[in-house]
C-alpha cells in the first residue's frame, strides 16, 4: 500500500475555498466571481482549456468549474488532463454544460468529474454543489490518510518486534563487554556508545508506532522522501 500523501486534502470551509473557473465567457467568470466571493470563496478564471490546465497545475485550487464547450480544447480533453496530472488529480471538478445534462452526465463521471450542472444554472445550487464536492473529496482524503497511518503503524509494530530481539542481544553483549573490561576506558567508551545508540533506536521505533502524519516532500533529482510529522512525545 502506498503510504505517501501526494496532495493535501481540499479545505472544507467556504471562507478558504479557492475555485478555478475554466470558461471562455468572461461574463460567466465574472458572474461566478460576483456572487461567490461575498460568500467567502476566492474565484480565479481561465478563458481556455490550456490556460486552465496550466493554472491548475501551478496553483491547485480546491475545486474546478469546467465548461465543456471551449475554443481550444474539448472539455473532455481538459478533464482528462486535469485527472492525469498528479497536482490536480484529486481536485474535484464540477462540469458545466449548455447541452442536455443527460447526454453529458455519464461521460463526465466516466472521465472523473465529481458533479455536473446545466446552463443556465442557479448560483445557489452551484455553490452547494461545489461545497459538496469539496467536502466529499476532503473527507475521502482524510479517510485515506488515516488508513495509511494505521497501515504504517502496523508495519512499524511488526518491524519493532523483529528488530527488538537483535537489539536486546547487542545490548547484552555491550553490557558483558563493559563488565569484562571494567578497567579498559576505551572499551567502556565504545560499549556505552553502543548501548546509547541501541536505546535511541528503540525510542525511535516507539515514537513511530504513535506517528500521526506522513508527508511526501521533494528531495533531489525528482525524488521524494517521506517525512514523519506529529510523532507523539512520551508522556
Amino acid at each position: 500500500m502506498d503510504l505517501t500523501i501526494q496532495n493535501p486534502p481540499p479545505r472544507a470551509d467556504a471562507a478558504t475555498t479557492r475555485i478555478l473557473v475554466i470558461d471562455d465567457d468572461p461574463a460567466l467568470v465574472r458572474f461566478v466571481e460576483l456572487f461567490l466571493e461575498p460568500e467567502g470563496f476566492e474565484v480565479d478564471g481561465a478563458l481556455s482549456g490550456a490556460e486552465g490546465v496550466e493554472r491548475a497545475r501551478e496553483h491547485p485550487p480546491d475545486a474546478i468549474l469546467l465548461d465543456l464547450m471551449l475554443p481550444d480544447m474539448d472539455g473532455w480533453e481538459v478533464l482528462r488532463a486535469l485527472k492525469g496530472q498528479p497536482e490536480t488529480a484529486g481536485v474535484p471538478v464540477v462540469v458545466v454544460t449548455a447541452r442536455s445534462a443527460g447526454e453529458d452526465r455519464m461521460r463526465s463521471l466516466e472521465f472523473g468529474a465529481d458533479d455536473l450542472v446545466a446552463k443556465p444554472f442557479d448560483i445557489r445550487e452551484l455553490q452547494a454543489r461545489i461545497a459538496s464536492a469539496v467536502s466529499r473529496v476532503r473527507q475521502q482524503a482524510l479517510l485515506t490518510e488515516a488508513e495509511k497511518i494505521k497501515t504504517l503503524r502496523r508495519v512499524v509494530a511488526s518491524v519493532s518486534h523483529e528488530v527488538n530481539n537483535p537489539l536486546a542481544a547487542i545490548l547484552m553483549c555491550a553490557e558483558a563487554l563493559e563488565r569484562r573490561h571494567a578497567d579498559n576506558e576505551d572499551v567502556l567508551k565504545k560499549s556505552r556508545t553502543i548501548q546509547s545508540n541501541v536505546l535511541r533506536i528503540r525510542d525511535i521505533l516507539k515514537k513511530l508506532e504513535r506517528v500521526r502524519a506522513v508527508v511526501s516532500k521533494p528531495y533531489v533529482a525528482g525524488e521524494r522522501i517521506l517525512e514523519i510529522e506529529g510523532m507523539e512525545e512520551d508522556s
